[in-house]
């Protein structure tokens, strides 16, 4: 990797010395003018002798001599670095408020209630690839990083997928179309997985881990906020193309998603300017053991994130809450026009989401003073009292209920995006010393989908238990009795988030 055979004999004398542990930091820094180029990198090998210049080159890094990736990421550039979270909100909010409910309907005949949740249970099982993927990802070696070609390679996989979802709504294919969702959720989970640790490779010079400074942990505290950010945007876009899309067959919203993911990955590709990982080349073969040890932790070592993950399991049961909220407007505000209560219903969502894009950065920056902890706490407190403002409203006057409820919704909206903002920073603080970073970070997404899974489940339950069926517009429609949301609110909503700030008060790794 020099430029002329005349420098390498001119090095000779430093290599042996390196080899032989007997290196300064003075001959490091001289190998380091030597060997790299113009604009700061090592050019292209060009002798016999190029391993040899790569192992000290890489041993430059080590000692300080070379700047790594890291310290060229500036803090506007991680907004770019974590763009994929927005593509990844955008299709799950998407698909699972409108594509997959209308897509059961139209492919299933009469079966379209029981399709949803088989939809749904294919979409979050897809998830349980995530410590797996991870795994694969913290050992992969190549000259583009380890991140970049699962990333590469898994928004790939997702659009060819979208593409024959898209063929099969078409073509109304419902078998092709179940295997092509499992498959686009694998592929879209394999880019997510590698993404997650994507942020620790680049602020940390040892190449992952968790903070090691304060520094590091101003950034993580950036790159948290900027992920919450794009997890409400995404969210708030999906949102914008069902509206604007509403006059148009559903298979449309496919080409959106194709589009989104390919702009996310080329974005996120080009900002992560991950070094070369061939000098951590691993040839060992993942056996069973590490398979299933990927999806396990030891409470006795690793006790801090595993209350991580509990408090984001809670924290995520809370949230299922807005699954019902459309009938709970049906319910409280008493509104019997369909077109009307979507119309309140998206009014609701909006606020709550633009309200979280809005304040999850200036949280994520506040975590850094504040601490990660009372963060959370104040982003539960006010979750908690979201659901207090829902149980609230019915007892007012029917024309003060919407206008409680709105402001209920920009609650839930304020108090999210100030819990996401620093979830990824806190889960970062904590990383278990057995695990690497995107194996970790796999651990953490199935946490929260085993909370959005349990969460509607239990709600269900207790609606159930309270519901009162009546006929409406010669149909049959099941009501809940006011009650009912009593019961849900406090339980699933004001307890859950008790939970966690009482899980967060247990972890004594950070502030």
């Amino acid at each position: 990797q020099l430029r002329s055979s005349a420098s390498l004999s001119r090095l000779q004398p430093i290599l042996h010395r390196i080899h032989a542990g007997e290196r300064t930091k003075a001959e490091f820094q001289l190998l380091r003018e030597k060997t790299l180029g113009e604009d700061g990198h090592v050019p292209l090998a060009t002798s016999c002798k190029s391993k040899q210049l790569a192992q000290a080159y890489h041993a430059c890094q080590e000692s300080g001599a070379l700047p790594h990736s890291s310290e060229k990421v500036v803090q506007h550039r991680w907004a770019e670095v974590t763009l994929f979270q927005f593509v990844y909100s955008m299709i799950n909010t998407g698909m699972g408020l409108c594509v997959l409910p209308q897509e059961a309907d139209r492919l299933n005949n009469a079966a379209g209630s029981l399709w949803v949740g088989i939809y749904l249970a294919v979409c979050g099982s897809a998830q349980l690839i995530c410590p797996l993927a991870g795994k694969l990802s913290d050992r992969h070696a190549s000259r583009w990083g380890r991140r970049r070609p699962f990333i590469a390679t898994g928004s790939v996989l997702s659009i060819l997928a979208l593409f024959c979802l898209r063929e099969a709504s078409i073509r109304s294919w419902p078998l092709t179309y179940l295997v092509a969702l499992l498959v686009a959720q694998l592929a879209l989970n394999l880019a997510f997985s590698a993404h997650n640790g994507l942020p620790a490779d680049l602020y940390n010079e040892n190449g992952g881990g968790s903070p090691k400074d304060h520094e590091e942990k101003d950034t993580v505290g950036v790159v948290s906020a900027f992920v919450a950010m794009h997890t409400f945007l995404g969210s708030l876009f999906a949102i914008l193309v069902i509206i604007s899309t509403h006059e148009m067959p559903v298979h449309v919203q496919y080409s959106c998603y194709m589009m989104a993911l390919a702009f996310a990955c080329v974005v996120v590709c080009q900002a992560a300017n991950e070094d070369s990982t061939l000098h951590r080349e691993n040839t060992t073969a993942i056996t069973a053991a590490e398979v299933f040890g990927s999806f396990t932790l030891d409470p006795s070592v690793d006790k801090d994130f595993l209350w991580v993950c509990i408090g984001r399991l809670f924290y995520y049961v809370s949230t299922s809450v807005t699954v019902f909220l459309y009938y709970y407007l049906r319910d409280i505000l008493n509104i019997d026009d369909e077109s009307e209560l979507r119309i309140k219903l998206a009014s609701l969502m909006i606020a709550a989401q633009v309200v979280g894009a809005m304040v999850s950065v200036p949280a994520g920056r506040s975590s850094n003073i504040l601490g990660r902890k009372p963060v959370i706490y104040i982003g539960c407190s006010i979750m908690s009292l979201t659901f207090l403002l829902y149980i609230w409203a019915p007892l007012m006057p029917e024309d003060v209920r919407w206008h409680l409820v709105l402001a209920a919704g920009m609650c839930y909206g304020l108090g999210s995006g100030i819990y996401v903002s620093v979830d990824y920073a806190l889960a970062l603080d904590c990383l278990p010393q057995g695990k690497t970073t995107a194996e970790a970070f796999g651990l953490w997404g199935v946490a929260g989908f085993l909370g959005c899974t349990l969460g509607p489940i239990v709600s269900g339950l207790l609606l159930a238990a309270n519901q009162v069926s009546s006929h409406h517009t010669n149909s049959f429609v099941s009501h809940y009795a006011y009650h009912g949301y009593v019961i849900v609110m406090l339980t699933v909503g004001v307890f859950m988030n008790v939970f966690v700030l009482g899980a967060t008060y247990l972890i004594k790794g950070t502030q």
